[in-house]
């Protein structure tokens, strides 16, 4: 069947290239001559009154999409335009607006967000009815055959088919006519190949309109048309439609409201969510009671009472390639509403080999793009950038986190251990994966490791709670590649550990120095050692992991490397270049010698902090900064003093910045505002952050020919007063992001004739900053840029974590572990 389908397919190809294509061209020909005919003896009016008297007695369209589409009476209420109206407005003004080219349209969203549903109002819509001489509606979903599409929008425009060239029956129809084509549930780019020809563009005003999951493929599609990239609904927004939907025109109950609005809250936004549990509380009592069981479990009676969602779901995740299905499902191994890390993900999915390298792209970059691809599949929830615009940090839809779990569980590709006891019943573990998520310590209390000991099959072992540590765990997972216990607090490193010798990813809380054995683990390739707060401080790495050649990430915060020259290395080791390495994160007191750069060639991102009591002593010099100029693949660099009251540091800074870096984080190294020109000058800079003293003075005027690149400028925490600037001072600049900068009086008016200022943040700013900052926008709104915002970028948890770390890093010399990352998100 299938091969007889190829080929039917196959002769479709071939007709279309040999016979339809040349006889498309012919009708164009016909056509043009007779329209030029025509406009000659009638006028361009009595062609408007022919196409008009043509839709009158030829053209009968359907008022409804098909009845594939209709069939949920819960997708065909006019409840269901709730949090629609003004995307509905818009593509009604879209489809009819005055351009005579053919435009495309593409709604773009998540199963269940309600794309077919907005197409389906935008198709009907009268106006939109009267506008078109002909409407076709076609659903194309994953698998499709395009014959079986050209004879549904032959059927749908109620024409026959002449013979086997169903494609030229169709251009013919719509030849010369204004049309409108819904293109419902599109998944594929070479769907569109295959449809695209179909449709000619003669200036007529015809519009097609596309629904799709992928971003991509609406990028694809309609490269310069509209895109409507559909949002989740407010909590408002979703309590209106759940009680449009229970209760219809009548109002809710007083005493269900409250809890009513909680049950739609816990939908997450998702129309499909709440529909269904709309449709499922219609039929339940109306009670407080009942209501109160359906809240705490909203996610669970959505698929337990419609397998349409899980349907619907499973949809986008079957066309998923393999590998992007594991890392799919290894997201499950973080909590629900876990805010899960694109770092730390993309390291895990690299240890656990789910990527292959593709050609001239590095494993990290491969990794980003599985994400991009998830987040464009819209599988995932964006909810941080980074400094530099990529995303940092994503969720997880309740709905679709439930399905995870689901085919996890199912596919036994992950086990999820919530308590001792959990874990103690567990007398065998087929999955490869754990995530342990006690997060209570027990009073004398020990997991039973004799149980595990079939185990072995573990390739991946996530803690995300604090249960008692017992390093003997370890042991039993001799295939060990991943392992994350951050939450759980050794007192020293657990030696244990170095018997897990396929361990690739490693990430550990405990104090004290990491022995030389650790080169046992010669496969590791990330390594992240976290302090117990309580015993923040320095601590040494062993010289001997320079001869660790597969490391690719080193974050050890207060780590001290010690030179690889005074090794006593084997011959065969004495030169070894870490080629892969490309982060060393929470470096303490480096000195960046000729031989530590020499064995990381390759380095992108390095983060630094310096004691200022060993500052005084040693002066910057001592530390070798300026060999940072030979690291020319280094793109992200943060250089951080840590401030000691009992001392000032009096060293001029100094360091020669390689021409390659798009990101620099100063602080506490006091350079005077006039000296900024060398940062100014760096020629690829695109976000620069300066706190805590990075800058000293109280003036700052830059010069026109620098930071030609810079988008994102970060000030906190400075003594700056008067900042003289203009917009061709920072000719790229898209945010400004100003924090803690008490003696500042205002933000240079100059930026408001900035063409590429997109958001001012600001946070416990003087008045007159605030003033300033308005009157920016004043001016931007003033020029049409209606997206411009001035935004508090307070954030009290943020707020709270900084002075709890100013206190510590006084009190235990500890580096400010809020400033540790190169992607902090500043906006």
């Amino acid at each position: 069947m299938d091969l007889h389908l190829n080929n039917l397919c196959n002769s479709e190809e071939m007709i279309w290239q040999m016979e339809i294509e040349p006889m498309m061209k012919q009708v164009d020909s016909i056509v043009g001559e007779v329209a030029a005919e025509i406009n000659e003896q009638m006028g361009l009016e009595n062609i408007k009154q022919i196409r008009l008297s043509s839709k009158e007695k030829e053209i009968k369209t359907r008022e409804e999409p098909p009845n594939a589409l209709r069939k949920d009476s819960w997708s065909s209420t006019k409840n269901l335009m709730v949090g629609f109206d003004e995307y509905l407005m818009q593509i009604v003004d879209q489809l009819t607006g005055d351009s005579s080219a053919l435009e495309f349209i593409s709604i773009v969203g998540m199963g269940g967000i309600g794309k077919s549903t907005l197409a389906t109002h935008a198709y009907n819509d009268p106006y939109v009815v009267h506008h078109f001489d002909i409407r076709a509606w076609v659903t194309v979903s994953q698998s499709y055959n395009i014959r079986d599409i050209m004879s549904r929008i032959l059927d749908s425009m109620n024409k026959s088919p002449k013979g086997n060239q169903l494609g030229l029956d169709v251009y013919q129809n719509l030849k010369g006519r204004r049309y409108l084509i819904v293109i419902d549930d599109i998944w594929d780019i070479k769907a569109w190949d295959d449809l695209k020809r179909m449709f000619p563009d003669d200036q007529t005003g015809s519009r097609i309109m596309l629904t799709t999951r992928i971003a991509d493929v609406a990028a694809y599609a309609s490269p310069s048309g509209a895109l409507h990239q559909i949002s989740l609904l407010n909590n408002d927004r979703s309590w209106e439609l759940l009680r449009a939907k229970v209760f219809g025109d009548e109002p809710c109950p007083l005493d269900l409201q409250e809890i009513g609005k909680t049950i739609a809250q816990n939908c997450g936004g998702l129309p499909l969510s709440v529909l269904v549990i709309g449709g499922f509380l219609s039929k339940l009592e109306m009670t407080q009671e009942v209501w109160r069981s359906v809240a705490e479990n909203v996610t669970s009676f959505v698929f337990s009472s419609d397998d349409r969602c899980s349907a619907m779901l499973r949809l986008s995740y079957n066309y998923l390639p393999q590998y992007l299905k594991a890392c799919f499902l290894y997201t499950g191994i973080f909590p629900r509403n876990h805010e899960i890390s694109v770092s730390k993900l993309t390291m895990m999915w690299v240890a656990e080999g789910f990527l292959g390298q593709a050609h001239g792209r590095s494993l990290e970059e491969s990794a980003e793009r599985c994400v991009e691809d998830l987040l464009d599949r819209s599988l995932i929830l964006k909810s941080q950038n980074n400094s530099e615009g990529k995303i940092k940090a994503f969720k997880i839809h309740d709905v679709l986190f439930d399905f995870c779990i689901e085919e996890a569980k199912h596919e036994k590709f992950l086990k999820i251990i919530g308590s001792p006891a959990h874990l103690l019943s567990t007398s065998t573990v087929s999955e490869r994966r754990l995530s342990i998520r006690v997060d209570v310590l027990f009073e004398h209390s020990r997991f039973n490791i004799d149980s595990m000991s079939t185990t072995s099959c573990v390739r991946s072992l996530v803690s995300l709670g604090r249960w008692p540590p017992s390093s003997d765990l370890f042991l039993r997972f001799k295939l060990l590649r991943v392992l994350h216990a951050t939450e759980v607090a050794f007192s020293q490193f657990p030696c244990q550990v170095m018997e897990l010798l396929n361990l690739r990813y490693m990430a550990l809380c405990c104090n004290g120095d990491i022995p030389a054995s650790i080169t046992k683990l010669w496969n590791l390739q990330t390594l992240i050692m976290v302090p117990d707060f309580d015993l923040l401080g320095e601590n040494y790495l062993p010289v001997e992991i320079w001869v660790m050649s597969h490391l690719r990430y080193v974050r050890c915060y207060g780590a001290n490397f010690l030179d690889p020259t005074a090794a006593k290395f084997d011959i065969y080791r004495k030169h070894v270049v870490l080629e892969d390495l490309h982060t060393l994160s929470g470096l303490w007191n480096f000195e960046f010698t000729e031989e530590m750069l020499q064995r990381i060639p390759n380095i992108k991102n390095i983060d630094v902090f310096y004691d200022s009591r060993c500052l005084v002593e040693n002066e910057w010099s001592y530390y070798q900064l300026e060999n940072l100029g030979n690291l020319h693949q280094l793109k992200a660099l943060k250089i951080f003093v840590i401030p000691d009251p009992s001392c000032s540091v009096n060293s001029k800074f100094t360091v020669h910045f390689p021409a390659s870096l798009k990101t620099l984080t100063l602080g506490g190294v006091r350079i005077p505002w006039h000296e900024l020109t060398i940062i100014g000058s760096l020629p690829h800079l695109e976000v620069l952050k300066l706190k805590d003293n990075a800058c000293v003075g109280t003036e700052w005027e830059p010069n026109e020919v620098e930071f030609c690149q810079l988008k994102v400028l970060v000030l906190e925490s400075l003594e700056l007063e008067h900042w003289r600037a203009e917009s061709d001072h920072f000719p790229s600049l898209q945010r400004l992001i100003i924090r803690w900068c008490y003696s500042l009086v205002e933000i240079p008016s100059g930026l408001g004739e900035s063409m590429t200022l997109t958001t001012i943040g600001l946070d416990e700013c003087e008045d007159s900053v605030w003033d300033s900052a308005n009157e920016i926008k004043e001016t931007q709104l003033s020029y049409g840029n209606d997206d411009f915002q001035v935004t508090n970028v307070y954030s009290a948890e943020r707020h709270s974590k900084r002075m709890f770390f100013q206190a510590f890093r006084i009190m235990k010399d500890a580096p400010d572990d809020s400033e540790s990352s190169q992607t902090d998100e500043d906006e």
